[in-house]
This record gives structure tokens, C-alpha cells and sequence, in this order.
């Protein structure tokens, strides 16, 4: 609280300000009006209310004024900062002050004429500063950029007066030093007074249509111009946009750019492929129809008409790359037809050439076997040569004898081998079902040992000393005196032991009735057990008898089987532990 009393300014130091300025030299008043620039932004918000209004009622607005105008910038106090710190002064005052703020009426009249005098104000110096701008084109960067600085600060102060008083926007673009700005050659400047019109349209929509025509010729003269002469695209892509934005706040603008500006198409086609084609070929479709809804309906059908031909294109493409593929995959299949014929003629041709050459090969060793013979029967005497035959003849019978009996024996032993391996599976699940029939006994067994520990059932004489029990008990706790909440708790616990029982009953008795199934089917399963035939007596229609469905069977029997059949594929040396754990 004592730092904002601290900080509260009274109006003593505007006037000792005011009254400074009076007898000031030029440099002085540059000063002073700092001074009261910082004064005015250190006060605090209530008093800077007052503040405003003292400096508008003292006339110290037309000391800025005139200092704005008539100093040399370049020689005053601060040089070019002190420029944008007056128009920001001159802006503050006129911006956030309002007509209704003043407390003397008879100055609301003067107010506005000031509104509109601080923007004229600034557009000269906005000119002025414009000028050194040109003038120092050769000067050092530094001193460039400090000008270019303070120009943009008084084009910002016209853009701050008019978003808060937006009339006076229409009074800037009819103004001849907006006009004379228009017509800057520099590019950097041209940008920033260009930008002043789309945000005077932003603030005051409808405001070209406000325009006499007359002004708005002279601008849309000066765009022109310039998009035809200019060599910058940023330049022309800015008009552009601007023209567009132009001719959406007044459509009648379409009709001036039509019959006004003959030929204007071929000169801005030059631009097409600049970076900006999207708003440039939205201008031209507005050039070709004459009015921004012909322009848009025509836009609309000449999008239809791409988007068409696009997907038109893309059918085309793809129903093209799907015959190439397809084209593609005929040929491969075609050429590894071509292939496999080849190699196939290739490999017959060859197979043909070894035959042929096994042919020549055995007959050659038959011929060699003949010599060998003739020349074994020229060595044997005439006298043994019946014995010899026989011998032969004899030998040639063991060699067709044993391997008819190769045949047969190869033939019995895979006979054997399919006999064995359905032996050792009934062996498997002959062992499962005895193992799950001891487990049954078993579990039976436990049951009726479960059983035997529950007391047996009730007979008469038991029944009445129970009731007998009751009743003593009914009689001694007759005249028992129990609260109401005792009472309730009673009730509330029969009415939970209750609840528990009937619940739990229908899971009970389901459960009673399926272990009582299980053991009839199991019961039906030994019997069936007790009277199976021999392996030797098992006939084709007592497998449907004995065939088991039982997963856990099947999966256990499966299992037993493929380590049977693993067995078996094992040296025999393993399988002699196997067969004694089977005798055993």
C-alpha cells in the first residue's frame, strides 16, 4: 500500500511541464516531452486517466505536434528514438482517451478534430521520415535500420488510433500523404503501408465501399502500377493478397478491375510459378468473369474439373500398373515355363544319354561275362561239364529262392511291426484305465471312510430326546425378556444362516448329482472291464464298446503312445530297460 502511494503522481508535474515549455528552446521541448512520456508512463493506472486529460485540456498535444513536424531529427534529443516515443505519446493520449472521458463538453468537438488532426500529424511525419529513408540509402546499416525503426513506430501509432477510433481509418486512405506514401519505390516501405489497408479492413469491415471513387481509383492505380512494374516477389505476392482482400470487402471492385485495367492479365501472368500461384490464379479467374461470384463459381468448377482429372488419372494409373503387373507376371510365368520345359527336355535328353549308356554298359559286360564263361567252360574237361550246369543252375535257384524269401520276410516284419505298435497302444490305455480305476477305488475308498466319521442317522428314540431337549429348553427360556434390538439381531442372523443355506443348496445338490453320475458311469465302465474279452477273442464290433471319450484318457493314451513309438526308434540296448520295467 505505501509503494502505491508512493507511486501516485498528481497533475503538478504536468503542469510544471507545461509551464516549462513556454520559455523551452527546441531542444528543451524534446526533453520536456520525453519527460512527460515517462511521467505518463510511471504513473499508475487510475491517475494516468487524469493525466490524459490534463495534457489534451493544457494543449500539450500541439507542442507534439509541432515538435513532430517541424524538428530536425536527426539533431534533436535522442534523434530517431524520439520520434517513435512522441508518436506513441500522441497515440496514447488520443487512443485511450474517449469523448466521454472529458470532463468539459465543450471540448468533445475540439477532441475529435484532434483525433484527426494527431493522424494527419502522423502521416506527414510518416512522409518525412519516408524521405530520410530515400536519403540515406548509402548511409551505414546502423543509421538505416534506427530510421526504418522509427518509421514503422509512427505507422504503428496510425494503426493503434484507428483500431480504437475506426472513422478515422477513412480518413487516412483519402488523405493525400497515404496516397504519396503509396507511391514509395522502396520495398520494404511499400510492405508496410500496403499492410496499413488490410488492417484498417480487419478493423473496419466495409470500409472501401465508404471510400469515394475517386480514392479508391487512385489506389487501385497505385497497385496496379505497381504489380506490372515491380520485379519483387514478395511485392507482388503482397498486392495480390491485398487486391483479393480489396475485392472481398467491396465485390463492386471486380467491375473497375474489369473495364478499368485492360489487359491486365497478360501483364500478371508473368508471376504464374513465383511461389503465390493459389491467390494469383483466384485474381485472374475474378479478371477472366467479371465479378467475385462468377469468379467463385468458376473456381468451384474448374477445382471440380482437377479433382476429376486427378481421379480420372489415378484410375488410369492404376488400372495401367495393374496390366503392367499383371503383364509382368505373365511374362515371368511364361518365360519359367519356357525355363522348366527346357531344363525338363534337358534332363529327359540327358536321362536317355545314361540309359543308353547303362545299356551299352551292361551289354559290354555281359559280353565280357560271356568271354569269361567260354573261357572258364574251354578249361573244364568234356566229362565234368553236366556237373558244371548243374552246379550253376542250382546256385542261380538259391539266389531266386532267397530273395523271394527277403520279400516275404521284409513284408512279415512290416505286418509285425503295425500288430506290435497296436498291442503296445492297448497295453497304454489298458495301464491308463487301471491307474484311473485304483484312483477311483481310491477316492471312493476316502468317501466312505469321510462318511463313516459322520454320526448316523436319527432313529425314534433319538428323535424324542432331542425333542424332549427342546422343549426344556423352550420352557427355561420362556419368560426370557430380550430387547427389540436383541430381538432383531436374532432375526437378522436366522435370516443370514437362511439366506447361506438356500444359496449354497442348488451348487450342492448339482454337484451330489454329478459325482453321483461320475461313479454310475464308472461303475458301468469296470463292469464293462470285468467281462472284456482277450486279445485273442477282440472282435472288429467291440471297439465301438470299449472306445473311451474321455479327454484326459485320450490325452494320457496318446502320450503313452508317442513314448512307445519314441521307444522304438531308440537302440535296442534302451529297450531292454523298458521291457524290464514292463515284467516287472
Amino acid at each position: 500500500m505505501a509503494e502505491k502511494t508512493k507511486k501516485t503522481i498528481d497533475n503538478t508535474a504536468i503542469l510544471r511541464i507545461a509551464a516549462d515549455l513556454v520559455d523551452a528552446g527546441d531542444e528543451e521541448v524534446v526533453q520536456l516531452i520525453l519527460e512527460l512520456e515517462q511521467t505518463l508512463n510511471d504513473a499508475p493506472s487510475n491517475a494516468a486517466q487524469k493525466l490524459r486529460q490534463d495534457i489534451f485540456q493544457l494543449g500539450l498535444l500541439d507542442v507534439c505536434f509541432s515538435t513532430l513536424l517541424n524538428s530536425d531529427y536527426r539533431v534533436i534529443y535522442g534523434e530517431w528514438a524520439s520520434v517513435g516515443k512522441i508518436s506513441q505519446l500522441i497515440c496514447d493520449v488520443c487512443s485511450v482517451l474517449q469523448p466521454s472521458m472529458i470532463e468539459d463538453q465543450d471540448k468533445v468537438n475540439d477532441f475529435d478534430q484532434g483525433v484527426l488532426y494527431a493522424a494527419d500529424v502522423l502521416l506527414k511525419a510518416s512522409n518525412k521520415l519516408h524521405q530520410h529513408v530515400l536519403e540515406m540509402r548509402n548511409q551505414s546499416l546502423e543509421i538505416r535500420t534506427e530510421v526504418t525503426r522509427a518509421f514503422r513506430a509512427v505507422l504503428d501509432g496510425i494503426i493503434w488510433l484507428v483500431t480504437v477510433h475506426p472513422w478515422v481509418g477513412l480518413f487516412v486512405l483519402q488523405a493525400k500523404s497515404y496516397i504519396g506514401l503509396l507511391m514509395s519505390s522502396e520495398n520494404d516501405t511499400a510492405t508496410m503501408i500496403m499492410s496499413i489497408i488490410t488492417n484498417f479492413i480487419s478493423i473496419r469491415p466495409g470500409i472501401i465501399q465508404e471510400l469515394q471513387d475517386d480514392d479508391v481509383n487512385n489506389i487501385m492505380d497505385e497497385l496496379i502500377y505497381k504489380i506490372t512494374a515491380t520485379n519483387e516477389i514478395v511485392i507482388a505476392s503482397t498486392i495480390t493478397r491485398l487486391l483479393l482482400t480489396i475485392i472481398e470487402d467491396n465485390p463492386k471492385i471486380t467491375l473497375v478491375l474489369y473495364e478499368r485495367y485492360k489487359g491486365l492479365k497478360q501483364l500478371i501472368n508473368r508471376w504464374i510459378g513465383k511461389g503465390f500461384d493459389n491467390q494469383l490464379k483466384q485474381f485472374i479467374y475474378i479478371l477472366d468473369s467479371g465479378s467475385a461470384k462468377s469468379a467463385h463459381e468458376y473456381r468451384i468448377n474448374h477445382a471440380a474439373t482437377v479433382i476429376q482429372a486427378a481421379f480420372k488419372g489415378y484410375k488410369e494409373r492404376k488400372l495401367m500398373k495393374s496390366a503392367h503387373q499383371a503383364m509382368t507376371k505373365l511374362q515371368k510365368r511364361l518365360r519359367r515355363n519356357l525355363q522348366q520345359k527346357v531344363a525338363k527336355r534337358i534332363k529327359d535328353k540327358q536321362l536317355e544319354i545314361s540309359k543308353r549308356e547303362m545299356d551299352i554298359k551292361r551289354r559290354h559286360d555281359m559280353l565280357k561275362s560271356r568271354e569269361r564263361q567260354l573261357q572258364a567252360l574251354s578249361a573244364i574237361p568234356a566229362a565234368k561239364m553236366g556237373e558244371y550246369f548243374t552246379k550253376s543252375e542250382q546256385l542261380a535257384a538259391m539266389k531266386i529262392q532267397a530273395g523271394w524269401r527277403g520279400l516275404i520276410a521284409r513284408r512279415k516284419y512290416k505286418m509285425q511291426q503295425e500288430n506290435l505298435r497296436q498291442w503296445r497302444a492297448v497295453r497304454v490305455i489298458q495301464r491308463c484305465a487301471r491307474k484311473f480305476l485304483q484312483r477311483l477305488h481310491s477316492r471312493k475308498a476316502r468317501l466312505n471312510a469321510e462318511k463313516s466319521i459322520i454320526p448316523p442317522g436319527l432313529d425314534d428314540q433319538r428323535r424324542v430326546e432331542l425333542m424332549g431337549i427342546v422343549e426344556k429348553f423352550k420352557y427355561e427360556n420362556l419368560h426370557v425378556e430380550r430387547t427389540q434390538e436383541e430381538v432383531e439381531d436374532m432375526i437378522y442372523d436366522i435370516q443370514e444362516i437362511m439366506t447361506h443355506y438356500w444359496s449354497y443348496l442348488p451348487s450342492w445338490r448339482r454337484k451330489q448329482h454329478e459325482m453321483e453320475a461320475l461313479v454310475a458311469r464308472i461303475q458301468s465302465d469296470i463292469q464293462l472291464l470285468e467281462v472284456a474279452p482277450s486279445l485273442a477273442e477282440v472282435q472288429p464290433e467291440d471297439l465301438d464298446k470299449y472306445t473311451c471319450y474321455s479327454q484326459p484318457i485320450i490325452r494320457k493314451a496318446q502320450e503313452e503312445v508317442r513314448a512307445e513309438l519314441k521307444l522304438l526308434q531308440e537302440p535296442w540296448w534302451k529297450q531292454l530297460s523298458f521291457n524290464v520295467e514292463d515284467s516287472v
